[in-house]
């Protein structure tokens, strides 16, 4: 969605750990300072390896030597960790407004565009849980005047397919269905877009 959107080269520098909350594992610095913690070492960890792909652009893509980058937008899927534990469900809002904050100050762009898509997987019509509820508050610009123009949250869940329809019937991870996937990325990248258009 991004590639059509810009004529110039795009780059999407994707970090992903498997079964980590925002609680504890991608805790930023400013929850830390206001309530108590430790940086969680995927937050570091995603910063840093962000870092290095943007320090190595020239080797890792000779195509891009010399070009220079900007960075445009962030895109944040998580949450299904911090919804099955009541602490770090009622903490979740908080913790995402002190991420989107950090990772501003961390890239220097006070109005870095966030594209963030629901922990969703449950069906159409299911009740949204506390987490959804913070993903989807923090996109609001009645609750959060400081995020308008800049925060955009797509709820996922009717992207959720039926086990009889997907490879698996885990319920976490959309069952293994590609189609979710696939809608689930694309939202987010319309989202971006939208946030980038003047």
């Amino acid at each position: 969605v991004l590639g059509d959107y810009y004529t110039e080269p795009v780059l999407l520098i994707k970090t992903s750990w498997g079964g980590r909350n925002l609680h504890v594992d991608f805790r930023p610095p400013s929850a830390v300072a206001a309530r108590g913690g430790a940086v969680g070492p995927y937050y570091t960890g995603m910063i840093d390896y962000v870092r290095d792909v943007l320090g190595n652009l020239g080797s890792e893509f000779p195509e891009w030597a010399g070009m220079g980058y900007q960075i445009a937008g962030f895109g944040w899927h998580q949450g299904w960790n911090d919804r099955v534990d009541a602490t770090a469900s009622a903490a979740y809002e908080d913790n995402l407004v002190d991420l989107i904050n950090d990772l501003r100050a961390e890239f220097g762009r006070p109005d870095l565009p966030i594209s963030i898509g629901t922990t969703g997987m449950v069906p159409p019509g299911t009740a949204q849980s506390p987490v959804e509820a913070a993903q989807l508050a923090v996109a609001d610009p009645v609750q959060h005047p400081a995020f308008a123009g800049t925060v955009f949250t797509v709820d996922t869940r009717p992207f959720w397919r039926d086990a009889s329809v997907s490879p698996s019937s885990f319920g976490y991870h959309w069952n293994h269905n590609g189609e979710s996937q696939y809608l689930n990325g694309s939202a987010m990248g319309d989202g971006m877009v939208d946030l980038l258009t003047p």
